[in-house]
């Protein structure tokens, strides 16, 4: 990077890549990675069959896993080197918007605003964007067991939550990848398309179309 950013997030759906392109980055920079532990979360799977019970404890599983390992950031000598998220802190409201109660948000919003102060904003997010049928397949393609019963209307609605909420994102330099026909993983010429409009994404935003 010509100019270091100490925390890179990449953002997007369930199933578009974020871990395996913020693993990516963070081999070609020589950086630290913090990759979310979803699996990790006991409500998850529970989540998935039974969200109205589930929905709530899980959310706040995620909240504040996510608050301790960020702000750990502004505490230790790891911003000494280029930090990659495969997540935002900003990404947890997206969900809650979706899944909770009217009741449940209400208590959660609070407890967010005041995380949210205490965390690291990104020096640019990447937010990764795919159609519904691309995010189905490869969901289906990595065939975890929890994720088997998700259903198109709920990736449709998180995807037009993401979408929505990322329109008005302004907290920071923005690069949004369309990935419907671009792969960092197998492709050399796409990972280099990448990184350079990494190189000259500024403050404001900026966009990467399929090949």
């Amino acid at each position: 990077m010509a100019v270091r950013k100490s925390l890179v997030c990449v953002e997007g759906m369930i199933g578009v890549g974020k871990t395996t392109l913020a693993l990516k980055l963070a081999r070609q920079w020589g950086a630290v990675t913090l990759l979310e532990e979803a699996l990790e979360n006991p409500y998850l799977e529970r989540f998935y069959d039974d969200p109205e019970t589930f929905a709530f404890p899980a959310q706040l599983h995620f909240l504040t896993a996510r608050c301790k390992e960020l702000s750990r950031l502004k505490q230790t000598s790891l911003f000494d080197r280029t930090a990659v998220a495969d997540y935002t802190f900003q990404k947890d409201w997206v969900f809650a918007s979706i899944n909770l109660s009217d009741t449940d948000f209400k208590v959660y919003e609070k407890m967010y605003a005041e995380m949210l102060a205490q965390v690291p904003m990104p020096d640019l997010v990447i937010f990764m964007q795919a159609r519904v049928e691309t995010l189905m397949q490869r969901i289906s393609r990595r065939n975890r067991h929890m994720e088997r019963g998700i259903t198109y209307e709920y990736v449709q609605s998180l995807l037009e939550a993401y979408n929505s909420f990322f329109l008005t994102y302004y907290q920071g330099p923005l690069l949004v990848v369309n990935t419907d026909n671009l792969d960092f993983e197998k492709n050399p010429e796409h990972f280099r398309r990448l990184l350079s409009e990494i190189e000259i994404t500024g403050q404001g935003r900026r966009f990467l179309g399929s090949a």
